[in-house]
């Protein structure tokens, strides 16, 4: 035991001191603040410099849209003659102009003239024409306020029950989700970043020799245990800062970007399922590049044989619409189950709520997965560990383990 400690200690003092741990660490978090920093440059910019005006010419052949001429920063001039709304055109007056002909209430068709070849008019002059044409056709018939509520008629706010009628906190809705998903990611770069300093260990340790020389001192299991936990600390270190770097830009920008961010929440299920899915996952992943280590003779076949593992976790991401849009379908159940995919759909599915039972067969399978490859390494490292030469093939390596 003493000698695992002294493994673990020397593990986590050297990932923690590893510049690249140190890079990552502090990277995501200074990126937010950076985020957060041109946000308010850009806002303080466009606060400071006003809205260009564009001038929009039209002419009205049925007399009725006379009013309502300033949309926002669109100008609408009106003409009395096509030709002369043309001239103003060509002496870049404006910037296009419609037409709006005799029979417009007939059919709806307005004519627009202009100078640049668009594949459709902008949105913002577009909807700009829009409450124009509106406005004017509404004046006189309807409440001002009737009128308004036309043209701008859904604000819609949605929320989630649970089976006693109760209001779901923390759950539904864009903002909620988009913490799912750059949690889902953050789980998947620390998993990775703690399993591949193991990985990439034990093949430096075994290219070198220097692998001879330890099992010399310690057994394999003090070695690997060490090992696995003393990155696995580090690891955990590292998801702890980022989640309350996270929860403090979160503060931050709910209060000075303000939109939708001053309805955004950190649900605790978040942290600590995040939390749970981490430790498993990681040693899931831990102990399959620990093998992955084993086996392989140099680091560079080492980590191009991670790859594998790397595409398994990575699976979610390939299917992310079908696991928004399926709720409780069969391919967000066998993704929740999955060892391989497990920490990362259950991330992406949080925002909008995933069965207990599933939660609780999706640990128990990753508990006996571990505990299954464990032994699987286990074999691995008694039969590979010291062996040189070229990477053995998978047939290989399955007879070996059946001999073993």
């Amino acid at each position: 035991m003493n000698k695992t400690i002294l493994i673990l200690k020397s593990e986590l003092i050297t990932t923690l001191k590893r510049k690249g741990f140190f890079i990552t660490t502090l990277a995501i978090p200074l990126l937010g603040l950076l985020a957060i920093l041109i946000f308010h440059l850009v806002s303080n910019l466009t606060q400071s410099t006003p809205a260009e005006t564009i001038r929009i010419g039209y002419v009205d052949q049925t007399g009725i849209f006379t009013q309502y001429t300033a949309q926002g920063n669109i100008e609408l001039v009106p003409y009395s003659t096509p030709e002369e709304a043309k001239a103003a055109l060509l002496a870049k007056d404006i910037r296009d102009y419609l037409v709006i002909p005799q029979d417009y209430l007939a059919g709806g068709f307005i004519t627009r003239y202009s100078l640049k070849t668009d594949i459709e008019v902008p949105s913002g002059i577009r909807s700009a024409i829009s409450s124009f044409l509106v406005s004017n056709l509404l004046r006189d018939k309807v409440d001002p306020a009737v009128a308004s509520r036309i043209m701008y008629p859904l604000a819609l706010a949605s929320f989630t029950l649970d089976q006693s009628g109760h209001v779901v906190e923390g759950r539904g809705g864009y903002g909620t989700w988009l913490i799912s998903y750059l949690f889902s990611i953050l789980l998947l770069i620390s998993i990775f970043t703690a399993s591949g300093y193991l990985l990439q260990g034990l093949s430096e340790e075994k290219e070198n020799r220097i692998m001879e020389i330890l099992l010399s001192s310690v057994s394999t299991r003090e070695l690997i245990t060490g090992k696995v936990l003393g990155l696995g600390i580090a690891g955990l270190v590292q998801m702890v800062i980022w989640l309350l770097y996270f929860w403090g830009l979160l503060h931050l920008a709910s209060g000075s970007i303000g939109g939708i961010f001053s309805g955004l929440q950190f649900p605790p299920s978040v942290m600590v399922l995040g939390v749970i899915y981490f430790i498993l996952g990681y040693f899931l992943y831990a102990i399959l590049m620990a093998g992955t280590g084993a086996i392989a003779p140099t680091v560079r076949e080492g980590q191009q044989m991670s790859v594998f593992f790397s595409l398994l976790a990575a699976i979610p991401y390939f299917l992310i619409t079908l696991i928004l849009e399926g709720g409780d379908s069969l391919v967000n159940i066998v993704l929740t189950i999955l060892p391989f995919t497990s920490p990362l759909t259950v991330m992406m599915r949080l925002w909008a709520g995933v069965p207990a039972w599933e939660l609780g067969v999706s640990i128990a399978v990753l508990m006996l997965s571990i505990y299954g490859f464990l032994l699987l390494a286990a074999r691995v490292f008694r039969i590979y560990l010291l062996m040189y030469g070229k990477t053995p093939s998978w047939r290989e390596i399955i007879r070996s383990l059946r001999q073993a």
